[in-house]
């Protein structure tokens, strides 16, 4: 079967298109460099680096989620309850707060696949009605920002050598590895694709369509909450708001990435560059003292934006 083979398709669903915006990004840094001179100063690339790190996540978890043509409206939720939980267990023991996270975060991630497919609920509307139930319990276990972080769990976390946030860097890399390599070099990784692509022709050629479904949706409770993790340690405490701004941006990035709303298209590379290209965008917005209303006015345009261009973009390629 072509649709299980899947390499003449999937090689021309990789053809790299996201080149083209990986050269967008290298003009817009080049041009960064010379109107901001504070842009290129180690700091600054530092501060960039430090706040891409759990957008990045997010996005490659909702990465999955759209390539199988779903969406999660829950991760920010889950990233929001992965820094309450660790605020409260790390006292006790780091290790346990860390499995305690990911445990919630595919438990969260499975109930919303299961939801979508067993109950056949519409993804947006599951996944709504889990970011409010999540967003509740957050509140209720960490009603504000609070609870006690151990310093040995920041320091490791937030490692530098000189002025390089070593450990960011590196859980960047993580990421990235892990992403790809799932969408590149795994099974479960084209079967998101075929799936995405066309559902009907994925089932008649065997593939378990709702158990790769369950499987993005878990994929996106586990970045969220690694995410989470990483937060834990920046904002060094529990917050039930930390996680609100990732519902948007995570979709953005993904779409800004080139990958289509309706499913089957898109790369996990592309959505590499889109995180980096919302990341700095937010960065430059500091740079020039935007005033933080009017940062979430530009960011809801680019949000509306990004998603009519990809719709006008599927009505020209139907």
């Amino acid at each position: 079967m072509h649709i299980l083979g899947g390499n003449v398709k999937i090689r021309k669903i990789l053809s790299r298109p996201e080149l083209a915006l990986y050269s967008v990004l290298l003009v817009l840094i080049i041009t960064l460099f010379i109107a901001l001179p504070r842009f290129g100063t180690v700091q600054n690339i530092s501060n960039i680096l430090l706040r891409t790190v759990p957008l990045l996540a997010v996005s490659a978890g909702q990465t999955f989620v759209i390539l199988a043509a779903g969406i999660d409206l829950s991760v920010g939720s889950v990233l929001a309850l992965s820094t309450a939980i660790a605020s409260i267990v790390m006292p006790r023991s780091i290790i346990a707060a860390i499995i305690l996270v990911f445990v919630s975060g595919a438990l969260i991630g499975s109930l919303n696949g299961l939801g979508v497919t067993k109950l056949n609920i519409n993804p947006f509307v599951m996944t709504l009605g889990t970011m409010s139930i999540v967003g509740g319990l957050t509140l209720y276990i960490r009603p504000r920002p609070g609870g006690y972080i151990p310093r040995e769990y920041v320091n490791t976390i937030l490692a530098r050598t000189g002025s390089i946030p070593l450990a960011p860097l590196l859980l960047v890399l993580v990421t990235i590895a892990v992403g790809v390599s799932i969408l590149r070099k795994t099974r479960f990784g084209r079967y998101i694709y075929a799936v995405g692509g066309n559902e009907e022709a994925a089932r008649l050629a065997g593939i378990n369509t709702d158990l790769v479904k369950i499987g993005t949706y878990t994929a996106s409770g586990l970045f969220a909450a690694f995410a989470g993790l990483y937060m834990t340690a920046r904002i060094a405490c529990g917050d039930p708001l930390v996680g609100t701004p990732y519902l948007l941006d995570s979709i953005a990035v993904v779409v800004v990435g080139g990958a289509s709303l309706a499913g089957g298209r898109g790369t996990m590379e592309g959505t590499i560059a889109g995180a980096i290209i919302l990341g700095m965008l937010g960065n430059v917005f500091n740079l020039m003292d935007v005033d933080i209303y009017w940062q979430y006015v530009f960011r809801g345009i680019i949000v509306v934006g990004v998603v009519a261009l990809s719709y006008l973009r599927e009505i020209k390629s139907r």
